[in-house]
């Protein structure tokens, strides 16, 4: 074992190395959580004066590591990759429980390469939200104490869920302690007590920062209005959520053929023909798309687990298994786009596939079969990271300038720096919270950006009421197209009200061209 998790600390490393600061946009991936824990440091108050949409611990948790290490990207980047590595020996250490240590270091190779790493704003290593990695990586944790029967570590674990992500928290309480109960394992009923011990932490900070019940209530009321927002609904159909016909009719069609593959390859090499078999479902698979195979994956878990329960052919832990992985997938099972959640918990359905195939196939074909296949996601990743320029950012606390790709974000830095005064600050609109981490300035506004889904949770009035209190020396519109949200340009589709206010009140200073112009406004001095 300790030689397999050395050779996967050496194949993360490297990975580490290769992806370390490459990122989506900055502006639109990862200002929030990258402003929020700055926010903190200054005394702003989660709830209080900014909106939480997750859990708290992840934000807290980083503010505690800003004052440390400093408010920059590079902290948090290295805090998402040590998490990420210990997911992946956790992930190891789970599937030697139902797999032989060869096949549990190839998946483990799957994960980092395809899930770690992946080509996703939702990727291990850059998460659009850090509650929600803390929460994945804790579920992960909280399976291995099942496996392990250490009763009083798991519900400490589902605690620590539930104060990141409360819906996985809900459904992983639901499935342990049923289980648990079936196996009649359940002895010391007290230990579920253990469940309550992070909640109660989180609930003496609220305390501590003074944050009243009608705080709660308000930031649910604006949770409440951006769920059933029109913009939201029109975000999740444009990103392949509810079952979209395109990207349904794309992942089923891999699927599809990749069960043929599976199938055919498999007759062949029972006939002896090993390496005509290896031959035929490489070049196959060649032809394929073989991201979008992992969304789907959840299907022939549930009709091989369905067969072979009726054959009595599996047994609890494998139920479990199952069971653990629908749960943790549950957030990607309707978000048919391959480059969604799905990242967070499909190696266990890769998993738990191999598992019950196993049962019904040629063991040393499908080792082979599944050694290739993640061979394959390997290189198509790093062609993609490759052929694709993606930003480089990296962040020093002594240095306000980033190192990035785009020379529009660069000359906008520039300017900050050398006309925005100490006592001066600005916002970044429709969105770029990452201008005021890089210049430490406040923003002082309950919402976290200017996008349709914005003004239509805060109401267009209350942010230009927000807006005149203010009294915010610069306006910053800086070229983002929001077609995303069902409209794309501010000024013209949305926030009409709140631009005619700028206008009225602010002279335009600058404008920044580079193909796209970035447009700067200053409050008009009275």
């Amino acid at each position: 074992m300790k030689k397999n998790i050395t050779q996967l600390s050496i194949i993360f490393l490297i990975f580490s190395l290769i992806y370390f600061g490459k990122t989506g946009n900055m502006l639109i991936d990862f200002s929030r959580e990258a402003y929020i824990p700055y926010q903190i440091t200054q005394g702003d108050t989660l709830i209080k004066n900014i909106f939480l949409i997750y859990g708290p611990f992840g934000y807290i948790l980083n503010s505690i590591l800003y004052k440390f290490f400093g408010s920059n990207i590079n902290v948090l980047l290295i805090l998402s990759h040590i998490l990420s590595y210990i997911s992946l020996i956790i992930f190891y250490t789970i599937s030697l429980k139902f797999i032989k240590k060869k096949e549990a270091l190839t998946l483990s190779i799957l994960f980092v390469s395809a899930s770690i790493f992946s080509n996703s704003t939702f990727s291990f290593v850059l998460p659009y939200s850090y509650s929600t990695l803390w929460a994945y990586a804790a579920s992960y944790i909280a399976y291995l104490s099942y496996l392990k029967n250490k009763q009083k570590l798991l519900f400490l674990t589902l605690g620590f869920i539930a104060i990141n992500r409360f819906e996985l928290f809900i459904l992983l309480t639901i499935f342990f302690v049923a289980i648990k109960i079936y196996e009649k394992k359940f002895k010391n009923k007290y230990d579920l007590c253990f469940v309550f011990i992070f909640p109660f932490i989180n609930f003496i900070y609220c305390l501590t920062k003074k944050i009243s019940f009608e705080d709660i209530k308000t930031n649910l009321f604006y949770i409440k209005e951006m769920v059933s927002a029109d913009a939201i609904s029109y975000l999740y159909k444009s990103i392949g959520v509810f079952i979209q016909k395109e990207y349904l009719i794309q992942n089923l069609s891999v699927l599809i053929l990749i069960t043929l593959i599976l199938t055919i390859s498999n007759n062949i090499y029972n006939k002896n023909y090993k390496y005509t078999s290896i031959s035929i479902f490489t070049i196959l698979l060649l032809f394929l798309n073989l991201n979008n195979f992992f969304n789907l994956s959840i299907v022939p878990i549930l009709v091989l687990g369905i067969i072979l329960y009726k054959k009595n052919k599996l047994n609890i832990k494998e139920i479990s298994l199952i069971i653990f992985t629908i749960i943790i997938n549950l957030k990607s099972l309707l978000k048919i786009n391959p480059l969604s959640y799905a990242n967070f918990g499909y190696i266990f359905a890769i998993l738990a596939l191999y598992v019950l195939l196993k049962k019904i196939t040629n063991k040393k074909w499908l080792y082979i079969f599944f050694l290739i296949f993640t061979l394959l996601i390997t290189l198509i990743n790093f062609k993609y990271n490759f052929s694709h320029k993606k930003y480089k950012t990296l962040l020093f606390p002594e240095i306000k300038l980033t190192i990035n790709d785009s020379i529009l974000f660069n000359k906008t830095n520039e300017y900050i720096i050398k006309n925005v005064k100490k006592d001066e600050n600005f916002i970044v609109v429709p969105e770029g919270q990452i201008f005021n981490l890089i210049h430490k300035k406040p923003w002082n506004f309950y919402n976290s950006t200017f996008t349709p889904l914005d003004f239509e949770t805060f109401k267009e009035n209350n942010i230009i009421k927000k807006l005149k209190e203010n009294k915010t020396t610069y306006i910053i519109f800086y070229p983002r197209n929001t077609k995303e949200y069902g409209a794309q340009t501010i000024c013209y589709d949305y926030g009409v009200n709140f631009c005619t206010y700028i206008m009225d009140n602010y002279y335009r200073t600058a404008i920044i061209e580079n193909v796209y112009k970035v447009l700067i406004f200053k409050i008009n001095e009275k």
